[in-house]
């Protein structure tokens, strides 16, 4: 077996201890640990290196790029995915809670990584200690953290221009900033928005929400030009040229060759990173009039030919895919039939007479788009990816040398 030379994701030291995330990891195609079913992720590193250029090029060499790769890499696995990116120079990574920064500390990642949903209940000491930066959005948290670190802590701004989620609003601004001249300890590194509707539009919403921050901030580098870092655009703007107005823009959904909005030109040269894959494990002939799966929402209305997929929505197979999903098979779409099941779903293969159990089956990849999967279900696709179960183990692929 070859060595492998990432450390093992699929065990983390999270707050509480040890969590095993995942039954087993391959890289490049040997097993780590072996998978008891044929259910599984692969995960294209050379594709994602790929949208990360992409990135890189549609912002210029002005902005720099900071990786988001919260929520496990949205299902495609943190480590591993931060140490690509980390590669390719990524100049900071994001993540949405404390213990998901931990994560990456405990698999060796150095570069800065930002916690965008703010330090929670974790103290400013323990955020130092594992060089964390809160992007901060209630004056409380400023007081509770100058309180509580022991040494300087580097923390980010966010100005809600319209998100109306977690930020400071603009007429809160000079409290804000008079509560951080009265911290010392914390250390004011950058300041940003996060735009929400960018994939639709560039105009109305987000056009405000850009000139807002325009606004906002200009006093802001008035009373502290010592801050050099403002950032804005996530994977919509980048995709559809706004990327390069700020000093970082912040690539999400693109890194994993997900097109956010079909409008975005620039998204149809994404390549798609994950492809979840199963395989036939049973196969059986029906006569017409036979009902298949939970609730028998789905009868055959002629003699059919049922495949039985190793897979169900405890693997992040939705539910919703019932009776409207398709599977990709020999080469061509195989339908849903009937209920999707916690660890099972049946697909009708009465016109692909050469299916076989042992066969390959695509879930969603780079020939079934994970955004044609997500339409079926009245999702999107970051659902799709982040579903995909900790018992689904990931293979690693396109590793450089």
């Amino acid at each position: 077996m070859r060595q492998v030379p990432w450390p093992i994701h699929v065990i983390f030291i999270a707050v509480a201890g040890l969590r095993v995330l995942g039954y087993g990891v391959y890289m490049n195609g040997a097993a780590v640990s072996n998978p008891f079913r044929p259910t599984l992720a692969r995960i294209d590193l050379a594709a994602l290196r790929e949208n990360f250029a992409l990135a890189k090029e549609l912002v210029g060499p002005r902005t720099a790029l900071l990786g988001v790769v919260k929520a496990d890499a949205y299902g495609h696995g943190a480590v591993p995915v931060a140490r690509t990116l980390e590669a390719e120079g990524t100049v900071a990574l994001g993540v949405a809670t404390p213990e998901e920064g931990i994560e990456l500390r405990s698999g060796g990642i150095q570069s800065p990584i930002l916690v965008f949903g703010g330090p929670f209940e974790a103290s400013g000491e323990e955020l130092r200690r594992h060089r964390l930066t809160p992007v901060l959005y209630e004056i409380d948290q400023v007081r509770r953290l100058q309180a509580s670190s022991e040494g300087p802590l580097s923390v980010h701004l966010k100005i809600d221009t319209g998100m109306t989620r977690l930020g400071v609003l603009p007429a809160e601004l000079p409290a804000f900033l008079e509560a951080l001249a009265a911290a010392p300890k914390l250390k004011l590194e950058g300041v940003l928005t996060h735009l929400a509707q960018a994939d639709l539009s560039f105009e109305g919403l987000t056009a405000e929400q850009f000139r807002r921050f325009a606004v906002a901030t200009e006093e802001l580098r008035r009373q502290r030009p010592e801050v050099k870092i403002y950032h804005v655009a996530l994977s919509a703007a980048i995709l559809g040229g706004k990327g390069a107005d700020y000093d970082w823009a912040r690539p999400g959904i693109m890194l994993y060759g997900a097109n956010p909005h079909p409008r975005l030109e620039a998204g149809k040269r994404l390549k798609p990173v994950m492809s979840f894959e199963t395989e036939i494990v049973s196969l059986k002939s029906i006569p017409a009039g036979t009902t298949v799966s939970y609730g028998a929402t789905w009868t055959a209305a002629r003699p059919s030919r049922i495949a039985v997929l190793p897979v169900g929505y405890a693997d992040g197979y939705l539910r919703s895919l019932s009776n409207r999903g398709q599977v990709l098979l020999h080469g061509r779409r195989a339908p849903v039939a009937g209920r999707v099941c916690m660890d099972f779903t049946m697909i009708d293969v009465s016109d692909i007479p050469e299916a076989r159990p042992g066969d390959k089956v695509r879930l969603w990849g780079s020939d079934l788009p994970a955004e044609e999967v997500a339409g079926w279900a009245e999702t999107i696709s970051y659902e799709l990816f982040c579903a995909v179960g900790r018992r689904v183990p990931r293979v690693y692929e396109g590793m450089k040398p």
